[in-house]
């Protein structure tokens, strides 16, 4: 009896809805995007590279000649100006030194003047031995002999020898009436290879002087931007450990590349405060293949559909597939070199879920 009602009742409920009228509410649908307007703009490449500080003058301070240092008046880090006196070589040594040369000099034109007499008397044989040949009483190698003895190719040795000894001479002297070393520059003493009583030698310069009141950057480029580096261009210079950061103008570029590296060098020349110190490294961001008022929109925004680039521009609530033709890329930006005008609404986001004539929505952008 019971399941005889259950029944009755679902007829019921059955029948009673059949009766109503059922309202169906069809959802409309949508992408929704974010739009950017078509504006002209600067395009440019940004390269960022690395470079490296150099002092703009670099001095190795060495002197005439190799002698004992007897005093040395300078510490790494002092301020030197131009002509203060670095060190003092060893007179005593020196006038040694001085002494040898002399000898050797003395000893090198007596060599001379023996020579030049041997040749001479040679000259005079040879005289006689030439008479004798044509008549026939001396055989020719005595004759070939006699013009050998007399030439002047060893006379010339000997004056070549006597010159080198007069140098050497000159420079001792001159080395014992400057003993006291001075800087050829002004600047800072960046180095000091030398203790008082050593020897020092020009293999091992004893005193190095930094002048960095100016300091130049060098960087190497590749042959891709060469010859769009000119001298005279525009680049920002940052050197974070030196709290500096300033748009500069490029001094040179290198017409050949590096035998090592392969890269043509670039030199930037700054003003130094004294903040820049040699050995720093240097970010250098240069711009190259810069279009100024270009036509441009998102990279990202630009779909390539076959063998043509296209974007889709906003109608209404509608998206409108449009060909365009493209340049210079820089990665953020894409130049629109036809297909576009100023004031189009560009699709940049959501573009990979719509066609053309796809319902859309704005939702972020111009």
């Amino acid at each position: 009896m019971k399941k005889i009602a259950l029944l009755l009742l679902i007829i019921l409920l059955i029948t009673g809805c059949q009766g109503e009228d059922v309202n169906v509410i069809e959802e409309e649908t949508y992408t929704a995007v974010e739009v950017e307007t078509v504006k002209p703009m600067n395009l440019y490449i940004e390269n960022l590279l690395t470079g490296k500080v150099f002092a703009d003058k670099d001095v190795y301070v060495v002197p005439l000649m190799a002698g004992k240092v007897e005093r040395i008046y300078v510490n790494e880090g002092d301020r030197v100006a131009k002509n203060d006196v670095l060190f003092v070589m060893d007179k005593e040594d020196i006038a040694k030194q001085v002494n040898q040369a002399s000898a050797a000099y003395e000893a090198a034109k007596a060599g001379f003047d023996v020579t030049a007499a041997q040749i001479q008397s040679a000259k005079d044989n040879l005289e006689r031995i030439e008479k004798l040949y044509q008549e026939g009483a001396v055989p020719e190698t005595q004759y070939e002999q006699a013009k050998l003895a007399a030439s002047d190719e060893s006379l010339e040795a000997a004056r070549m020898a006597v010159e080198q000894a007069r140098v050497a001479y000159s420079n001792a002297a001159s080395m014992l009436e400057n003993a006291e070393v001075k800087a050829p520059i002004s600047g800072v003493i960046a180095s000091i290879n030398i203790v008082e009583g050593e020897y020092a030698t020009s293999a091992n310069p004893p005193v190095t002087i930094v002048d960095s009141s100016s300091i130049t950057i060098e960087f190497g480029i590749s042959s891709s931007i060469v010859n769009k580096v000119n001298k005279g261009d525009k680049a920002v210079v940052e050197i974070s450990s030196a709290d500096y950061k300033e748009e500069v103008e490029i001094n040179s570029v290198s017409s050949t590349a590096d035998l090592m590296t392969n890269l043509y060098t670039v030199s930037i020349v700054l003003e130094n405060d004294g903040r820049i110190k040699p050995g720093m490294f240097a970010k250098v961001y240069l711009r190259t293949d810069e279009i100024k008022d270009a036509l441009a929109v998102k990279t990202e925004a630009v779909k390539e559909r076959g063998d043509k680039n296209i974007v889709f521009l906003v109608d209404g609530d509608l998206a409108v597939e449009k060909e365009v033709t493209t340049g210079l890329d820089t990665g953020a930006y894409i130049e629109i070199k036809s297909g576009l005008t100023a004031g189009d609404k560009v699709v940049i986001k959501g573009q990979d879920y719509i066609s053309d004539g796809n319902k859309i929505k704005v939702v972020r952008g111009e």
